[in-house]
């Protein structure tokens, strides 16, 4: 009986995709997150059929949909079950004219999205050196492997656009709608499609207890109204043995909370049960920076 189910499962399975628009939504969302305003921009159909063909699609197991504010986005699942599937369905397809036509519609349109996100931020490059910053990010996080990827306070995505190579999945997360649409564009128009992105508080995380090996905070702490509670949240969602990577001014820890900035910051640490691994200060043209790596440790409990 078990065996009917299972093949009459993969059977609706496959019907699910067997459609030329179908598949050409899956070749398209393999690749990124969209909505259904822009999937229609792409394919140049109507929002009531490519509703439809979502739909189906997303009850078949090949597609996720989350809602952001006003917008639904979709894409293809970045593991689980359809993920193999998936992959060796599109390997088949190849280069198809009509399939790749959509990809560069598609290309187009994120460098759209990007440059208005950028109007909405209103971002200012300032003195920063982010080559410099970046050597120090990647020389402190060594050659170990990052596994599931954690973007805390992702912004414009700056963070995963440096290590999500180096991850087997990444998910930035952002209270943010613009700086969103601006990471999205960044790590599509990069080619990162195993990176996605969920609006969300630092403080409760859209993701279950212990579902990522890393989790990185980029100048997020030191202006948080309660940033033992936000390590708090990051050590939940860190897997035992996971390790958290914080980049933080000095400047603004140091204006913000008064003391040592080094001090303070390992006690914020300390009080949500990571053990410090390393803090160093980082002098750069654009600023004094503090950079730290912690282990949230299976024999340490988390203080609530």
């Amino acid at each position: 009986m078990a065996q009917i189910r299972q093949l009459e499962a993969t059977v609706r399975a496959l019907k699910g995709a067997a459609d030329p628009t179908r598949l050409r939504l899956l070749s398209l969302l393999c690749r990124g997150e969209l909505t259904v305003g822009e999937i229609c921009r792409v394919l140049g159909q109507s929002q009531p059929r490519i509703s439809r063909h979502l739909r189906l699609l997303t009850e078949a197991g090949y597609l996720d949909r989350f809602r952001e504010q006003q917008c639904v986005y979709y894409r293809t699942p970045a593991d689980g079950a359809r993920f193999g599937w998936l992959r060796q369905l599109l390997e088949q397809l190849g280069e198809e004219p009509q399939l790749q036509r959509d990809r560069e519609r598609a290309v187009q349109l994120v460098a759209e999205r990007a440059q208005q996100a950028a109007r909405q931020l209103n971002e200012e490059a300032g003195s920063e050196d982010p080559t410099a910053l970046a050597a120090l990010v990647l020389d402190t996080v060594g050659p170990v492997g990052i596994g599931a990827l954690l973007d805390i306070g992702t912004g414009s995505g700056r963070m995963l656009e440096l290590l999500a190579r180096r991850a087997q999945h990444a998910v930035g997360v952002d209270i943010s709608t613009p700086a969103l649409r601006m990471a999205r564009a960044r790590l599509q128009g990069a080619g990162l499609s195993h990176c996605e992105f969920h609006r969300g508080d630092m403080y409760q995380l859209p993701c279950g207890d212990g579902a990522f090996d890393t989790v990185t905070m980029d100048r997020v702490l030191a202006d948080a109204e309660r940033p033992q509670a936000a390590l708090l949240e990051a050590a939940r969602a860190l897997r035992p043995e996971g390790r958290l990577i914080v980049v933080e001014d000095f400047e603004r820890i140091e204006a913000h909370g008064g003391g040592n900035p080094l001090r303070r910051l390992r006690q914020w640490l300390d009080d949500a049960g990571f053990t410090t691994e390393r803090l160093r200060p980082c002098d750069l043209p654009g600023g004094h920076y503090l950079i730290a790596t912690a282990q949230r440790t299976a024999a340490r409990e988390t203080r609530q």
